[in-house]
């Protein structure tokens, strides 16, 4: 099966700005999982979390007390101005914080994927190679891309496998689009 590259981060916004919501949707990178405006609590924001299962959950100034809980399902996100919500966010467990209209589309979503893989401690190539077993590419089709033999390529996926502690590709897909360190 081949693709056009990996398939779209699942985001959550929790209160978000219509303006960061609208730029999410028009990147075919990013798919905004939840409906504008929900949720609004915390509460339903671990529920909505728990059912739609995002990669990343972007929250509002006032949900950064809240990071915590979400952290666990989710790599989380702050996008606020105050220095102090933010460093409280991080210290409950979100991943990273970001300045409000300071960023396009694609350097969100590069800010989201490099998070996430440096949790994973792969290489630079393995990434590469990863990204493209996660956007459904064969193991002679990522050679083809990537000018590289296709025993080399296996190479490279036996020493994904072995570092995410995963069997299958199915697995090594998940922990990826997670950006979780194995348990």
């Amino acid at each position: 099966m081949s693709s056009d590259g990996p398939l779209p981060l699942r985001v959550l916004v929790v209160d978000g700005d219509p303006a960061l919501i609208s730029l999410l949707q028009d990147s075919d990178e990013l798919d905004v999982v939840n409906e504008p405006g929900e949720p609004t609590a915390p509460g339903e924001a671990l529920e909505a979390a728990e059912r739609l299962r995002p990669d990343l959950v972007i929250l509002g100034p006032e949900y950064a007390a809240h990071a915590a809980p979400l952290s666990r399902r989710a790599r989380v996100f702050v996008v606020c101005n105050e220095p102090t919500a933010a460093s409280a966010a991080l210290r409950e467990g979100a991943t990273g914080h970001l300045t409000p209209d300071r960023f396009t589309a694609r350097e969100l979503l590069q800010v989201f994927r490099d998070a996430g893989r440096a949790d994973l401690d792969l290489s630079a190539r393995e990434a590469e190679v990863m990204d493209l077993i996660a956007g459904g590419r064969s193991n002679g089709e990522i050679a083809r891309e990537l000018f590289l033999s296709e025993k080399t390529v296996k190479n490279h996926v036996n020493r994904i496998y072995g570092k995410l502690k995963v069997g299958s590709r199915a697995a090594a897909i998940t922990l990826w689009r997670a950006g979780r360190r194995p348990r």
